[in-house]
């Protein structure tokens, strides 16, 4: 369990249906290297869970401290689904840069689930007719929560899923990971109290959340 830092949290605090606090790019792939030329979303879906384990930030959610009395933890979730972070969908005909940019901007657009891991991607296809763009290539929309993404972690995100090496060696999956459990929220509030007490301009900032 890791607290976040006063800027990563206000990041957390400021998000609305309105004002979504979560960053993103979108990658564009060519998959005519790949055994047979072509990759499938099942083989996108294998590919990730072997390299989970590159990133602690794949698999932790965030955990708010009741009534926001001190900054928020990340914790593993024991509920990770790969499927919820990692969507399908295919572009509606021509299949052109228009449709493509309309797509991704809906997407973007879409508040993320703050209960969850703060990150989704989302495979699309169709791209056929984006012009300049290899026949049968695929892209990737990134979104991610600015709570959860630095330098630092956006490194290791990117790191475990892109290889300088063509033959792209296999990873170990961590098949034992092991999620700890939620905290109590009277742990939690205990924890706090401590925590303000030892820093009390900190504990008057929480009070104004």
């Amino acid at each position: 369990m890791k607290q976040l830092s006063a800027l990563d949290a206000m990041f957390a605090y400021t998000e609305t249906a309105n004002t979504p606090m979560h960053i993103g790019q979108l990658l564009i792939y060519d998959p005519s290297t790949a055994p047979g030329g072509k990759v499938g979303f099942k083989d996108i879906l294998r590919y990730i869970e072997g390299r989970l384990d590159g990133a602690r930030i794949f698999r932790q959610k965030l955990v708010r401290v009741p009534l926001d009395l001190d900054h928020p933890y990340w914790v593993d979730d024991a509920n990770f689904d790969l499927e919820f972070h990692v969507r399908h969908i295919a572009l509606p005909k021509p299949g052109d840069w228009r449709q493509l940019c309309i797509q991704a901007a809906r997407i973007y657009a879409r508040p993320m689930d703050m209960n969850k891991p703060l990150w989704e991607y989302t495979v699309i296809e169709g791209l056929d007719n984006v012009e300049g763009v290899p026949k049968g290539s695929f892209a990737v929309l990134h979104k991610m929560h600015h709570a959860a993404i630095d330098g630092q972690s956006g490194l290791q995100m990117t790191l475990a899923l892109h290889d300088l090496d063509a033959e792209m060696k296999p990873r170990t999956f961590d098949m034992q990971f092991q999620p700890e459990k939620d905290p109590n929220p009277v742990a939690l509030l205990a924890k706090a109290q401590f925590n303000n007490i030892a820093n009390p301009v900190r504990g008057l900032q929480n009070l104004q959340n």
